[in-house]
């Protein structure tokens, strides 16, 4: 069965004409992922709180959330003088840059010694592997002095061969990463580049670059600290929260309560909120004709005029 085109235009028409009664404005938003999202869905309220996931440790919550979160986004492009004129070269888009400020409340200093643990996870998870190579080497050097070729050896070059092999294969496991192919030990660039933010809907994986502590005589008691977050990829979907949000792709924006784009989110506002797309059973009386309404107008009996 071939293709239909995509007539807009035509099924847009034709919604108005099949509906009695005034319909709000609508656009297609076809393509975008904003599209997929109905207005007016059910809303619940939650507390979103920044979530950190560390390799090795797990999900660490923030005791509260940062002042403010800068999301910084750019494309390298780079640009050359010549003769025949601009030549650009274009790489991409450059790494996603969060700069997160606030500060730990009543959690005090005890909430900068989280937050530095998390910035610096990857030290503190590799501690146990940095232990398990040291005691390696440990290993590596009984070895030689009790099954060496030297005349101070104690078992001397009779049971050399075999124990070297035995060691030589637990040494280079633990050197090489693993004593399993498929079970890699991490090393500290695996633990700090996969640092992974959770938040109201978003995943941010990637590294820190810097931590700042700020602690002055003005705020005592109070620790501010800042901090980059270099994000390697982006992952997830956010959406519309709070009660006066609107459809970005129902309708052009319109203040007007009634007549306006529908509301993200249903039953915060009940009187306010309606589905798109629908006929609008009772009369449509604006802002302003029920304000005239309700005080009449000037000139009428009854009313001063001035």
């Amino acid at each position: 069965m071939p293709l239909q085109p995509l007539n807009l235009l035509g099924q847009a028409q034709a919604a108005v004409n099949n509906t009695t009664g005034r319909v709000p404005p609508s656009s297609s938003g076809d393509g975008t992922r904003q599209n997929r999202i109905r207005p007016n869905r059910t809303a619940h309220h939650t507390r979103n709180m920044v979530k950190w996931f560390l390799p090795e440790t797990g999900i660490v919550d923030m005791y509260i959330n940062p002042e403010n979160i800068v999301t910084s986004d750019k494309k390298i492009i780079t640009n050359q003088r010549t003769k025949g004129g601009f030549v650009l070269q274009y790489w991409g888009e450059d790494l996603t840059t969060l700069s997160i400020k606030g500060t730990t409340g009543s959690s005090g200093v005890e909430g900068i010694n989280v937050l530095f643990d998390i910035y610096r996870a990857e030290q503190v998870a590799f501690d146990p592997f940095a232990l398990a190579l040291a005691a390696a080497l440990d290993r590596n050097q009984s070895r030689d002095s009790l099954l060496g070729d030297s005349p101070g050896s104690i078992l001397g070059g009779l049971t050399a061969s075999v124990g070297e092999d035995i060691l030589d294969m637990t040494a280079n496991a633990l050197e090489s990463g693993s004593t399993s192919p498929t079970r890699p030990t991490p090393t500290l660039a695996s633990l700090a580049f996969s640092v992974e933010m959770y938040w109201s809907g978003w995943t941010y994986r990637g590294y820190f670059m810097d931590f700042v502590l700020t602690e002055s005589a003005q705020k005592l008691g109070m620790f501010d600290y800042s901090m980059t977050f270099m994000a390697t990829q982006r992952r997830g979907f956010r959406s519309n929260f709070l009660g006066w949000h609107r459809s970005p792709v129902s309708g052009p924006s319109n203040s007007d309560p009634t007549l306006g784009v529908p509301h993200s989110l249903s039953q915060l506002a009940p009187s306010q909120s309606f589905e798109p797309g629908q006929p609008v059973n009772q009369p449509i009386i604006s802002s302003n004709d029920r304000l005239t309404s309700s005080i009449g107008h000037i000139g009428d009996p009854g009313i001063n005029n001035f």
